[in-house]
């Protein structure tokens, strides 16, 4: 019966969803993101089109909130801002998108001494192998600033990278330009600096989040690729120009300067 109930939500709200679609002014909407800033004509009309398949493609559902259509197509033009130059497809590997009011809790046990110790953790997105983007609604909100922070494009590069091989390892699909044993060189070097500045307090544009392993370097690195791209590429300019050949793109050409960040990073998704 609850199968049924959800799917039967998820049918009217998709047919309701795409109904409203067509009253939104993308124009409009693409101005008042500041990550949009400095695309040209061409490169916005591509996005509004990747935008509206991923909305007609994707599941988008929501669980105790209720987005407008507004606000579903400015999360919809953000999560193809990394795809602009690679294709829908390269999302292949989810149908599904789910809206919460919360962050997602997790406790798991870890092994402590000789007992065991039972740890929390807060999610505000998970990106699940195989399975559905979740994201926390409220923090999608504030997605779209010159900040360093993005919970959307955070979640769906860990798909990205997942195309590879079907998990999360930072290791993506090859790039022209980009080969793989290059990449990997680069992104362990990063690591290991990033890890080296967190345990010494030093000021880094990364978060200590991307200590926890190649897959949130790439998933934070490419977050602040978009959001706070001259950041990145005055402290790591060789992963910068890596991340630019892979994503085809060159956003600290779009990044205002007054918008630099010099100083640490936000607390990031999972």
């Amino acid at each position: 019966m609850k199968h049924c109930l959800l799917s039967w939500w998820r049918r009217c709200f998709a047919r309701d969803a795409n109904a409203n679609f067509a009253a939104v002014d993308w124009g409009r909407l693409c101005r008042q993101i500041p990550l949009l800033q400095g695309l040209n004509g061409d490169e916005l009309e591509q996005l509004q089109r990747l935008a509206l398949q991923f909305l007609r493609q994707k599941s988008i559902t929501p669980l105790g909130v209720r987005p407008r259509p507004e606000q579903l197509a400015a999360m919809a033009l953000q999560a193809c801002l990394p795809i602009l130059y690679l294709g829908l497809d390269w999302y292949r590997n989810f149908y599904e998108i789910i809206l919460l009011p919360a962050p997602v809790e997790r406790h798991e046990e870890l092994a402590f001494g000789e007992g065991w110790q039972e740890e929390g953790s807060s999610h505000l997105g998970e990106a699940w192998e195989q399975g559905p983007v979740v994201l926390v609604w409220p923090e999608v909100l504030h997605d779209g600033q010159w900040d360093g922070y993005h919970l959307v494009i955070h979640e769906l590069v860990h798909k990205l990278d997942m195309l590879a091989d079907g998990v999360a390892n930072g290791m993506p699909p090859e790039r022209p330009g980009v080969p793989i044993a290059r990449w990997q060189r680069e992104l362990e070097t990063v690591y290991a600096e990033v890890c080296r500045c967190h345990e010494a307090a030093q000021a880094c544009c990364l978060d200590e989040q991307a200590c926890d392993g190649l897959d949130e370097l790439f998933a934070i690195a490419s977050e602040c690729f978009f959001s706070q791209p001259l950041a990145l590429q005055a402290q790591f300019p060789e992963l910068y120009r890596l991340l630019a050949l892979w994503y085809q793109q060159d956003p600290a050409q779009r990044q205002p300067r007054e918008t630099r960040r010099r100083h640490g990073h936000a607390a990031l998704a999972g």
